[in-house]
């Protein structure tokens, strides 16, 4: 069985959204799931990047899963 290598938070990610979205509150909104989750780490591995552009995939991947909590 597979199991994911790095987990996310995917509950209660605030979001911008145009503010004729039925939802938003004042252009933004609390979404759930994973589609919400995949950028927090996304955004993770271009900080990392940003920082040490040198680093490969799997450089970038052993700092996160060795570093979060």
């Amino acid at each position: 069985m597979m199991q994911p290598d790095i987990a996310a938070p995917g509950v209660t990610i605030l979001g911008a959204t145009s503010q004729a979205y039925p939802d938003s509150f004042g252009g933004y909104f609390l979404g759930t799931g994973t589609s919400y989750a995949t950028p927090v780490v996304a955004g993770l591995v271009v900080l990392l990047k940003a920082l040490h552009p040198d680093w490969s995939p799997a450089a970038l991947k052993s700092a996160i899963m060795t570093t979060g909590s």
